[in-house]
C-alpha cells in the first residue's frame, strides 16, 4: 500500500510538470488565431499598423507598429517587449488594444526570434499557411547568448529611439510620456531597461521582473502575475520585486491566470481583460494624467486573488484594492 502511494505521488507530481511545460508551448504550436478573436473591438478605423525594421547593433530587427486613426493627435509612445522563444503574434491583442485606447505601440523581435536577425540565419521553412506559428528552433538557446551580452536591453533602447526618432508616426508621439510593458523574458527586460534607460516614464511587467535591480528604477511601475503560473514561480518574483521597487507601485494578482495567457496560450477568460484594464489604466493614470484613472487602478474586479491580495502603494503606505 506504502509503494502504491509512492507510485501515485510520483505520476501525480510528473503529470503536473508534464501538463506546465506542455502549456508553455501552446502558443507556439497551435494556430494562432485567438489574438485577433479576443479584441473584437478592433476595426482599421480605429486602430492602423505598419511593419517596420530597425537597427540595433549587428542585427536587423524585425517590429510592429500599432497607433489610432487619428494622426492629427498626439499620443504616449510605448515598447512591448516579447518573451522568451516567442514572436510578436501571439502578443497583438496588447499593442492593439494600447492603440485603441489612444497610444502608439511598437512590439518587436529580440535579436534571433521571430524575424529578426540573430546568430543564425532566419528560417527559410514556415508553416504559417497551416499552423499560424513562425518556427525558429534556435532562439530558446540563442535568446541565452543575446541577454548574456547585454543585447536585450540595448534593442529595447534601440526600438525606443527608432520610434521617437525615424519611425513613419514619430510626429504623433509625446516624447515626454513614454511608456514600457512586457512579458515573461520581456518583463525582465523592461525592468532592466527601466534601470538604465530614463527616457521612460512608466513601467509594466507581466509575469517576471529583475529584483536585483529594481530599485534602480525611479518611474511608476505595476506588474501583474497569474496565481497558477507556478512553472516560472512568478507570483514570489513578483512580490520580491513589489517589496524592492519604489513609489508609486502596484502588483496585480489574477486569480488562475497562467504564465501564457499573456499570450494567446491557454489562461482563463477574464486574464487578457484584467491585464488591459490594469496596465492600460496604470498608463493612463501616470501617462496621460488622467484623473479618472485612478479609480480604475485602485478598485478590484472579479477574478483577482483573495489569498495574494493585489495592493499599490503611491506613497502613503500599501492599500489592498477594494
Amino acid at each position: 500500500m506504502k509503494n502504491q502511494r509512492i507510485l501515485l505521488s510520483k505520476a501525480l507530481v510528473i503529470g503536473i510538470l508534464i501538463f506546465f511545460i506542455v502549456t508553455s508551448f501552446i502558443p507556439f504550436v497551435v494556430p494562432i488565431v485567438a489574438e485577433d478573436q479576443y479584441f473584437t473591438d478592433y476595426r482599421p478605423s480605429y486602430v492602423r499598423h505598419i511593419n517596420i525594421t530597425f537597427e540595433s547593433g549587428k542585427y536587423t530587427l524585425y517590429g510592429e507598429i500599432y497607433y489610432p486613426a487619428n494622426e492629427t493627435e498626439i499620443y504616449p509612445g510605448i515598447v512591448f517587449c516579447e518573451g522568451s522563444g516567442g514572436y510578436i503574434t501571439p502578443y497583438r491583442w496588447i499593442p492593439k488594444g494600447l492603440a485603441y485606447e489612444g497610444y502608439v505601440v511598437l512590439a518587436f523581435d529580440f535579436p534571433g526570434q521571430g524575424k529578426s536577425e540573430g546568430i543564425f540565419p532566419i528560417p527559410k521553412f514556415s508553416i504559417r499557411f497551416l499552423l499560424g506559428i513562425y518556427l525558429r528552433f534556435s532562439a530558446p538557446i540563442e535568446i541565452l547568448f543575446h541577454k548574456y551580452n547585454g543585447e536585450l536591453i540595448i534593442a529595447t533602447s534601440d526600438a525606443l529611439t527608432y520610434l521617437l526618432d525615424e519611425s513613419p508616426v514619430k510626429n504623433m508621439i509625446n516624447k515626454t510620456s513614454i511608456g514600457l510593458i512586457g512579458h515573461s523574458l520581456g518583463g525582465g527586460t523592461v525592468t532592466e531597461t527601466a534601470a538604465q534607460d530614463k527616457r521612460f516614464n512608466a513601467v509594466v511587467a507581466l509575469s517576471q521582473g529583475n529584483p536585483t535591480i529594481i530599485d534602480e528604477i525611479d518611474v511608476p511601475i505595476q506588474f501583474q502575475g497569474g496565481c497558477f503560473d507556478i512553472l516560472t514561480m512568478s507570483i514570489p518574483n513578483l512580490l520580491s520585486c513589489y517589496k524592492k521597487a519604489n513609489t508609486p507601485k502596484e502588483i496585480i494578482t489574477i486569480s488562475g491566470g497562467t504564465h501564457v495567457g499573456f499570450s494567446s496560450g491557454l489562461g482563463p477568460p477574464w486574464q487578457k481583460d484584467i491585464c488591459l484594464r490594469y496596465s492600460i489604466g496604470f498608463f493612463d493614470y501616470f501617462l496621460k494624467n488622467k484623473p479618472d484613472a485612478f479609480e480604475t487602478i485602485t478598485t478590484g474586479t472579479s477574478h483577482l486573488s483573495k489569498i495574494i491580495k493585489s495592493r499599490y502603494n503611491f506613497g502613503e503606505g500599501d492599500r489592498f484594492l477594494t
